[in-house]
């Protein structure tokens, strides 16, 4: 199983739609709406097509205060880089104020919400039609997708068991192997006690990919039948989604790679405007007037 995005919290969508379309040279793919509350901004980032498992998002609460990491929380992500382009990225990175450190296989540094992100090399690269064409940065340095995150829970194998049970993911060394380079390490909680709050740069979930719905729900239904956690199982537009509570009460997210995002705009012109899939169509006027007493026009993608 590969990966298909990891969704976080961010208290300032400019600065986060700088950094991440500027500095990292993602594409803003979808500029769009929490599909569970229309008043949150959603912004999902990837490289030129949206490509599942190159996709990070955000959603925007601009009231965030800092979070609190307690008995269980998702932290951090790492991102894949071309073999070679190690040295570019730190140059970059601290041209822009980001202080990355060397790693034996790529660097790490903080984003502008403090969260922990790790470059990896990888020999894979971005196809024609995944390259984007005006971040200034040359195709054999783009980032090619997301790799995986971490996990901390209070009980490390009944979450590593979660996903050798669910899925048949290969566990080792508390690692949780998705494919040749993807996984999800997971991590002891010492302080019990400790309530995890939400705030800036919290990740919400992280989701893996399936191969098509029949799929999804033949893991729904194993699910079920294994006596998981179920949230809900949701049709998103662009994807369909089962959410999960793994042992730890971290939110686990299995998606579809199709429709894909060019369902409601052509691929040329993703993420300029407002986004929203054929269920939300309706309520576009509403959303606009509602953003529009907040300065928001949703045109910050018109420069990808």
């Amino acid at each position: 199983m590969q990966t298909h995005h990891i969704s976080l919290l961010t208290k300032d969508a400019a600065q986060n739609i700088q950094f991440y379309t500027k500095t990292l040279g993602l594409r803003l793919v979808k500029n769009t709406v929490n599909q569970e509350n229309i008043h949150i901004r959603h912004l999902f980032y990837g490289d030129y097509l949206g490509t599942p498992g190159s996709v990070i998002t955000f959603f925007v609460l601009p009231l965030l205060g800092r979070r609190t990491d307690g008995n269980h929380y998702i932290n951090g992500f790492s991102l894949a880089i071309p073999t070679g382009s190690k040295a570019f990225w730190l140059d970059r990175l601290s041209t822009a104020g980001f202080d990355p450190e060397a790693t034996e296989t790529g660097l790490k540094f903080l984003d502008p919400d403090l969260i922990p992100v790790t470059m990896i090399e990888t020999e894979e690269t971005l196809t024609e039609w995944q390259i984007n064409p005006s971040n200034g940065i040359s195709a054999d340095h783009q980032i090619t997708h997301f790799l995986g995150t971490e996990l901390h829970v209070p009980d490390v194998a009944a979450t590593t068991d979660f996903f050798a049970q669910l899925i048949g993911a290969d566990v080792s060394d508390d690692v949780v192997h998705l494919d040749r380079h993807a996984s999800i390490k997971v991590f002891p909680t010492t302080n019990f006690e400790q309530v995890t709050r939400f705030g800036r740069g919290s990740i919400d979930h992280v989701a893996l990919r399936v191969a098509d719905e029949a799929t999804l729900l033949a893991l729904y239904q194993k699910a079920q039948e294994q006596g998981w956690d179920i949230e809900m199982y949701r049709d998103r537009g662009w994807f369909k989604s089962l959410y999960i509570r793994e042992p730890g009460d971290n939110r686990i997210e299995f998606a579809t790679p199709t429709p894909g995002f060019s369902l409601d705009e052509p691929i040329l012109t993703m993420g300029n405007n407002l986004g929203l899939t054929p269920k939300f169509e309706s309520h576009r006027q509403e959303i606009l007037d509602y953003y529009a007493k907040q300065s928001v026009d949703f045109h910050d993608g018109d420069s990808n």
